[in-house]
């Protein structure tokens, strides 16, 4: 037996009722929405004891699309918007929340908060010391989703992260997780994620504010805070009943209360279809 298929195993285990046969939900993606998705799973298995939601093992946005494409996942959750090609395929998107996207710091970094022009020096590797302390960027690969939300912060921004992408001897986490726990548990690591990551796992980092204002859910609303991330839920044009249920739970007042919880907004919109 594969890792792979012993962890779906295990997941199904635990994620579906015993003794009946059920309707089973395969959901896997990006990691800044897993962790909330594993609880709005719970909460739904609740409501639809007849449906099972499994979570499989991340695989990012691209990695769950093309695995909604082959057949083996029926939601994949997404932080990007999908391609003229992909839609043409037959999947169609669902945008359902926002997060603010965010920056952390490790236990031995004294910083609380940076200006835009601070965080553009961290990233170009002019401000790389504090207080005796090396800052240790942790990046994301230029293919990354995060990649194009921190070029768009500013100008500088834009700059600082092409140069920092070509700097040689830096952290390049592979996944949302990794990128956070490296965050966690490297010396001086400095990088970005997202609130619902922060909150839906309870992750032990300094979260920054920038330019004054400390992210949160409010300050996101009313754009006092502008940095944020979208997440869609990718399915087929014409998905199963339960795969419809589900995505209703996520945007009914229950589902947006857990979305709320975890720092994210529910967003009601229809699919995006091809």
């Amino acid at each position: 037996m594969t890792p792979w298929l012993a962890a779906v195993l295990a997941v199904l285990f635990v994620y579906g009722p015993r003794g009946a046969v059920a309707e089973t939900i395969r959901i896997s993606g990006t990691g800044g929405a897993i962790g909330t998705v594993k609880i709005l799973g719970e909460a739904f298995r609740k409501t639809e004891p007849g449906i099972r939601v499994a979570l499989l093992p991340v695989m990012g946005s691209s990695g769950s699309i093309k695995a909604v494409l082959a057949g083996r996942l029926d939601i994949g959750l997404s932080a990007r918007t999908l391609s003229g090609e992909e839609r043409d395929r037959g999947v169609v998107e669902t945008r359902y929340a926002r997060t603010p996207f965010v920056f952390g710091v490790n236990s031995t970094l004294e910083m609380t908060g940076l200006s835009l022009e601070g965080l553009a020096a961290i990233y170009a590797g002019v401000r790389d010391w504090e207080n005796g302390n090396r800052i240790r960027v942790v990046l994301r690969p230029r293919e990354d989703t995060d990649i194009p939300v921190l070029k768009n912060i500013s100008p500088a921004m834009n700059t600082a992260v092409d140069i920092a992408l070509r700097r040689k001897g830096m952290i390049v986490a592979m996944t949302d997780h990794d990128a956070a726990d490296a965050i966690e548990n490297v010396p001086g690591a400095f990088g970005g994620t997202t609130l619902s990551l922060l909150l839906s796992e309870r992750r032990a980092l300094r979260l920054l504010s920038v330019n004054g204002i400390t992210p949160s859910l409010r300050a996101m609303a009313d754009r006092s805070y502008p940095f944020s991330k979208t997440f869609f839920m990718v399915t087929k044009i014409h998905p199963p009943e339960s795969v419809r249920r589900f995505i209703d739970f996520v945007r009914s007042p229950a589902g947006a209360a857990i979305l709320a919880r975890n720092g994210q907004v529910v967003v009601r919109e229809d699919a995006i279809l091809p």
